[in-house]
């Protein structure tokens, strides 16, 4: 099974679960977060047990996570009294880091502790991550924008493990990994301008079938 982390109300997780249904895939919402079920030894992973799309699954079931969320917010918890529901958010959010990063299996992206999907990274820390890459960023103030901005005037890269698909030429193939490689992520959308880095997502869309090929072989990779 290739468990989807997202919320139910996330269309672009629904239709990837559609999209990988062959594969196995699966949602893993906020409702299974609390749902009983959850097993979860850190000394010893992956003899746990999850729940996902209401099943539950035992932890070396799961070939991959694939991570879309940076948090699971206190309105998702439909189920939890409302006055006890930022408390459980939060414990819901420390116990994914926890679980996200002691997973045997192949999860994108990891967990930091201020995000579940990556690095929670503004413009700033993503201009200093390249320069120790050793990669030239655009100073253009629109580098600062979402990457869906001026789409018609930069180039989005998307880089999948050392695969980087929509890439120009080897060289900017090279800049966008280095970028993945500093950030410690698998999955990055890089924004480029005249050849230069200008933005970055660890969140990057999935929509085109090529990249979603590309993140199903991934993800199969250390199954």
């Amino acid at each position: 099974m290739i468990a989807v982390l997202a919320s139910r109300l996330d269309s672009e997780a629904q239709a990837l679960v559609a999209a990988w249904s062959a594969a196995g895939a699966a949602l893993l919402s906020a409702e299974d977060l609390c749902t009983t079920g959850w097993v979860f030894d850190p000394g010893d992973p992956a003899t746990g047990t999850a729940v996902v799309a209401g099943r539950r699954v035992p932890v070396s079931a799961l070939r991959a996570v694939l991570t879309r969320r940076p948090a699971v917010v206190a309105e998702e918890l439909g189920q939890i009294n409302p006055a006890d529901r930022p408390y459980v958010a939060a414990e819901t959010n420390a116990f994914l880091v926890a679980w996200l990063s002691a997973l045997p299996c192949r999860v994108v992206n990891r967990p930091t502790p201020t995000s579940l999907c990556g690095p929670a990274w503004n413009h700033v820390h993503w201009q200093a991550a390249a320069g120790r890459a050793g990669v030239a960023w655009a100073e253009d103030p629109r580098g600062q924008e979402p990457l869906a901005e001026h789409a018609e005037e930069t180039e989005t890269l998307i880089v999948c493990g050392e695969n980087v698909l929509f890439a120009r030429d080897g060289a900017t193939a090279a800049m966008a990994r280095a970028l993945a490689r500093e950030a410690g992520v698998t999955l990055l959308g890089v924004r480029m301008r005249n050849r230069t880095l200008c933005g970055a997502s660890v969140a990057p869309n999935l929509g085109d079938a090529s990249v979603r090929a590309a993140l199903l072989e991934h993800l199969r990779e250390a199954s």
